[in-house]
């Protein structure tokens, strides 16, 4: 089974609440989160719950009207049955940071990375780590990530744009 990590704005766009997203990656996002919720992909976050808190903020647990709302309700209340819905990742802050970690690469081509974002990178190269095994990271539409494209195929970072033509700076 495939692994993912779900960047925070694939479920804000999933929902359908992304300022300038068009109805094709909408329905990209949903798809692929509808991939999770159906057991095809596994959804990967870490063990000190910064993903999941990032998530919590931008949904809302108790209506679920959208499917980027039930996606972090199932995720939340499968968590500890070990089902493959999704996996705990253990990565390393420095220093009690929640957004510095020892698994970031200390390239300088990703040394202005998006400290917020850093705990994706983590996660996926922790994952590899411990399980030997690659994880994709889906990204909608956050620009911040595009001009980091070539620094992560160097780190052999996998990330998935799931809205291409809406990603470019």
């Amino acid at each position: 089974m495939n692994a993912v990590i779900v960047d925070t704005n694939v479920i804000i766009t999933a929902n359908d609440e992304a300022e300038h997203a068009s109805p094709d990656c909408v329905e990209r996002c949903q798809k692929r989160i509808k991939q999770i919720l159906d057991q095809q992909e596994t959804s990967l976050v870490d063990d000190g719950w910064r993903i999941l808190k990032e998530y919590k903020r931008y949904v809302n647990l108790e209506t679920r009207k959208g499917i980027g709302d039930l996606f972090v309700k199932t995720l939340l209340q499968n968590l500890m049955r070990r089902q493959a819905i999704c996996t705990m990742v253990r990565i390393n802050p420095l220093d009690g940071s929640d957004t510095d970690f020892e698994e970031f690469p200390t390239t300088e081509a990703l040394s202005d990375f998006d400290v917020a974002d850093r705990k994706f990178i983590a996660v996926a190269i922790a994952y590899e780590r411990d399980e030997n095994k690659k994880a994709t990271i889906l990204q909608a539409l956050d620009t911040k990530w595009e001009p980091f494209r070539k620094a992560f195929e160097q780190e052999g970072l996998q990330i998935d744009f799931l809205c291409p033509s809406e990603n470019e700076a």
